[in-house]
């Protein structure tokens, strides 16, 4: 909208009177100001800053309705939508399956639409004990954690003025994160499994510590080969940055086998002809995986992420240092990696627990 100071003569010749000249998409209106200019050069002066700054503030007032119309159009939005929306967005397919599912929990703990307006903290805190008491506790964390960083969005966004959710929180769970000692993934990689490319995947991410939706992506205009070795260069699929990770020995001779003896697929799921594994759906894989352990004789509840939490705790074993496998895994922050370290503390503890003891104390 446009407002203007404007002047015009009055009948009498003697005066101008001054009004503001509003302007809105084709509309036109005029306000009068009942000021006049008399032809007196310093009242005239001041006549006009007077009818300046009403014009100031008319603009002032216009916008501040404008947007206060527009903060409750928004806020009479619904919130879960918002969160719908916010999880389509993102690039890996395994969190927008997350998000669906935090989404979902809100719609039915909700029973249809919230507005923004109606998303208080004691609806969150409703809301976390509804996660409480229908999934598990890191569960609940992990949904829980997406609803919260859409309250946050919706602050950015200018949606909400301050976020309802930030002192609504759950703690995470210890879980025991299995993975598989150097000799029983030697004894998997001497079993037979139903499914070469299962097989080779599985193998690969357990000597590079690449996540099951990278292996999946991986195509071969990312392998580089360089001084004699190889290097992947690649986007995370779950963070989306940009990663440079060197290949082991054992890596690297994998991806040959790949390229020497191409496995048929009977996969029905399109998959590009430059994937280096061709793989299926994420569930279909752990099943075989799981059958591959039992047939190795693993007692174990293995899943491909267990090929990842394989490859750090058996680099850390051997000797490579936090800041460096937080590097090579891709992780944000090292406290992430961390959780790794006390693994292998423990697995220290439990061998030292295990020395034999001698008679008669420690005489």
């Amino acid at each position: 909208m446009q407002i203007k100071v404007r002047s015009r003569k009055l009948r009498d010749g003697k005066r101008d009177t001054v009004y503001l000249d509003y302007y809105d998409h084709g509309r036109r209106w005029l306000e009068y100001l009942g000021v006049y200019l008399t032809g007196n050069r310093p009242a005239d002066k001041e006549t006009l800053r007077l009818a300046e700054n009403i014009a100031a503030k008319r603009r002032l007032e216009l916008a501040s309705d404008e947007h206060g119309f527009a903060m409750q159009a928004k806020q009479k939005a619904d919130f879960i939508d918002y969160c719908r929306k916010l999880g389509e967005s993102k690039r890996s397919p395994n969190t927008r399956v997350v998000w669906r599912n935090a989404t979902g929990h809100l719609r039915t703990f909700a029973g249809g639409p919230i507005q923004f307006s109606k998303v208080s903290h004691s609806f969150l805190q409703s809301f976390k004990e509804y996660l409480l008491g229908r999934v598990k506790q890191n569960s609940a964390l992990v949904y829980l954690a997406r609803i919260k960083t859409a309250s946050r969005q919706a602050v950015k966004d200018g949606i909400l003025s301050k976020n309802p959710a930030s002192d609504v929180s759950i703690k995470r769970q210890a879980t025991r994160r299995e993975f598989l000692t150097l000799e029983e993934l030697e004894r998997l990689a001497q079993t037979k499994c139903s499914n070469q490319d299962t097989r080779a995947a599985f193998l690969f991410s357990a000597f590079s510590g690449l996540r099951y939706s990278d292996v999946k992506a991986l195509a071969w205009h990312k392998v580089k080969h360089v001084n004699g070795g190889c290097v992947l260069e690649f986007t995370q699929a779950k963070t989306g940055g940009v990663e440079t990770v060197p290949l082991s020995e054992q890596a690297t001779a994998i991806l040959k086998d790949q390229t020497d003896a191409r496995a048929s697929t009977r996969i029905k799921t399109e998959i590009p002809s430059d994937a280096v594994f061709k793989l299926g759906a994420q569930q279909t894989i752990d099943k075989a995986i799981r059958d591959w352990v039992k047939r190795a004789e693993i007692g174990k509840k293995i899943s491909f992420h267990s090929a990842r939490h394989t490859f750090a705790t058996l680099s850390l074993t051997h000797g490579v240092d936090l800041y460096t496998l937080s590097k090579l895994l891709g992780h944000k922050h090292i406290g992430t990696t961390e959780i790794y370290a006390q693994v292998v503390d423990q697995k220290k503890r439990q061998a030292v627990e295990m020395l034999p003891r001698l008679n008669g104390g420690g005489q």
